[in-house]
């Protein structure tokens, strides 16, 4: 009998598995073949629904799409930059030190969290506007970066903490500082958290919309690609679904490389912790 539940429970989770999988396969599919249709969205019958590389041309030729790309990878990878270094360094801090309003601070950074982004968009774009950073991708960089690294503080924190103190007392005993413990012993046991933190920031500040689209007000060379592919649909081009699916797919292109080369972090960081007995 307990040997039949087994097996019916593994039935059920392979189908549960199965399905959720199906849930994002099936429009990313989707997606994939209007990209190359030609008229893959005309139900008449009456069109060419033979694959063609037409929209890809017209998203080249026709938009600023390899700008909106590169700019979306270069404020990504500023944001995971300087993300990675706010958030060791401030995790660090909360779990090793002990320091007037720490608790009250760590709180403050939660409720940031907790705070609806849309009701800060009118104070960010005056506070931005005075500071003249409006157009500018420096401005996307330093809003994306507070943003990041106040959300993955909460993530990380509590994996530094898994990292005994003894570890900290035995190297300041064989006279190291604090600096050298954090970079030299610290940093090396929470590699897998380090690796969540760059890939969540890399992806947050990527797919975000709501500010590149607020801070960046007009020059289709400064769009990143969420607000590049929006106007595609809402903009001059009418709603030309096929260029904003090959649009997608093409964006989609960096995550995908990122997760893959990056996916042991997520299984080190189930699997791996501070100290080996």
């Amino acid at each position: 009998m307990p040997k039949k539940k087994r097996k019916y429970s593994k039935i059920g989770v392979h189908f549960i598995l199965i399905a959720l999988a199906l849930i994002v396969i099936i429009p990313f599919a989707y997606i994939l073949l209007i990209s190359f249709g030609k008229d893959m969205l005309d139900i008449s019958g009456y069109g060419d629904s033979g694959f063609s590389f037409e929209y890809y041309e017209q998203l080249f030729s026709e938009t600023k799409y390899l700008f909106w790309l590169g700019n979306s990878l270069l404020i990504s990878i500023c944001t995971m930059v300087i993300s990675l270094i706010m958030v060791s360094i401030a995790s660090y801090v909360f779990s090793r030190f002990k320091f007037a309003g720490r608790e009250a601070l760590f709180q403050t950074i939660l409720l940031i969290q907790i705070f609806p982004l849309t009701l800060m968009l009118v104070s960010l774009f005056k506070i931005f506007a005075s500071l003249e950073l409006l157009n500018r991708l420096i401005g996307l960089v330093i809003i994306d970066s507070v943003i990041a690294t106040a959300g993955l503080i909460l993530v990380s924190k509590g994996y530094f903490d898994t990292v005994p103190y003894e570890i900290d007392e035995a190297a300041m005993i064989d006279g190291a500082n604090k600096f050298q413990i954090l970079v030299h012993i610290t940093l090396p046991l929470v590699k897998p958290i380090l690796g969540i933190v760059a890939i969540q920031s890399f992806v947050l500040t990527y797919n975000e919309y709501a500010i590149a689209s607020m801070l960046i007000t007009s020059g289709a060379e400064k769009m990143t690609v969420a607000v590049g592919l929006q106007s595609l649909i809402y903009g001059q081009f009418q709603q030309n679904w096929g260029m904003y699916c090959a649009g997608a797919v093409l964006a989609s292109l960096p995550i995908f490389i990122l997760f893959y080369s990056a996916q042991k972090y997520f299984i080190g960081g189930l699997t791996e912790g501070g100290v080996k007995e």
